[in-house]
């Protein structure tokens, strides 16, 4: 297993999407990150017996390909991780941002405010869909063979639910005011750095 960095861009369009206030109260309330089947369907609360019939490759699948009907009941969370595009005939590779992809995502190419989220996720060095504590690399053409229009995201998906405490920081962007910057950033001060999950051990 591997600590993965990502951005998650949520939208705050009208009054569908997520708030600054609210985006904050996810941290300071310990809500963290909850998929959509865990705040919708189970309205945040959920027994250990619930998530074995979610995590499915079946419904990943859906997930990834298929989101505009099933999104909004899907045990799965997208993260943006950033991607490299290898281009055979030119010879050369491409990156993709993790943070373009997000900022895309929280205000619809700058269409409307939207929230980013910086934290960090266990990714497992294999599929493993039905084990919900590691998040699937789904972006890696080594372990996930199926073509996607959707790879270039970058995308690393989590599952059920990301704890507030994995969050380091969250950013305010409205495209109305500045295009170039965050309009506010808030520091989690329960973060928790993924430091301790390292192999690396001080000498004493």
């Amino acid at each position: 297993m591997y600590i993965q960095k990502f951005i998650k861009g949520i939208s705050g369009e009208d009054t569908r999407g997520l708030s600054w206030a609210e985006a904050r109260q996810w941290l300071d309330g310990d809500t963290g990150i909850q998929s959509n089947w865990l705040r919708s369907v189970k309205n945040g609360v959920f027994q250990p017996s619930d998530v074995v019939p979610e995590l499915t490759d079946h419904k990943l699948d859906r997930h990834l390909h298929d989101y505009d009907n099933f999104g909004h009941r899907s045990p799965f969370i997208s993260l943006a991780s950033g991607c490299i595009e290898r281009d055979a005939l030119l010879g050369a590779n491409f990156m993709y941002s993790a943070k373009d992809t997000a900022l895309d995502f929280a205000t619809h190419a700058f269409g409307h405010p939207g929230t980013l989220f910086y934290g960090w996720v266990i990714v497992g060095l294999n599929p493993a869909v039905d084990v919900s504590a590691v998040a699937e690399s789904v972006r890696d053409l080594n372990l996930y063979h199926r073509w996607s229009r959707y790879q270039l995201e970058g995308e690393i998906t989590a599952k059920i639910h990301i704890p507030a405490n994995q969050i380091e920081r969250i950013e305010w962007w409205d495209p109305s005011s500045d295009t170039t910057a965050p309009i506010d950033v808030y520091e989690n001060p329960q973060y928790a750095p993924p430091s301790a999950m390292t192999h690396m051990r001080e000498y004493f």
